[in-house]
């Protein structure tokens, strides 16, 4: 790369590197986004499941043991928090 006193300059065979490596990750992400929106839905509808017998079965013991109604309030808001550390992760960022 030349020397000039403008850093944000770039000559135009780098210019041209840069646009081919940018316009490749375009076109290999572009064929992965049907499969990234099937596993998105998918990971939702296997975490909405496994929340719902988790919620179940945690009343259910409560129930059972025949808990304060303070308890469920707490494990409602527990699942609530894990609801919104889960909204943090992929695909959701």
């Amino acid at each position: 790369m030349p020397s000039t006193d403008d850093p944000s300059e770039l000559d135009t065979e780098t210019e041209a590197a840069i646009r081919r490596v940018v316009r490749e990750e375009l076109t290999k992400h572009a064929d992965t986004d049907t499969r990234g929106a099937v596993r998105a839905i998918t990971q939702i509808g296997g975490g909405l499941l496994v929340g719902w017998v988790g919620l179940a079965a945690v009343t259910g013991g409560l129930v059972a043991s025949d808990a304060p109604p303070a308890a469920f309030g707490l494990i409602g808001v527990g699942f609530l928090l894990l609801i919104a550390y889960g909204w943090r992760l992929p695909p959701f960022r």
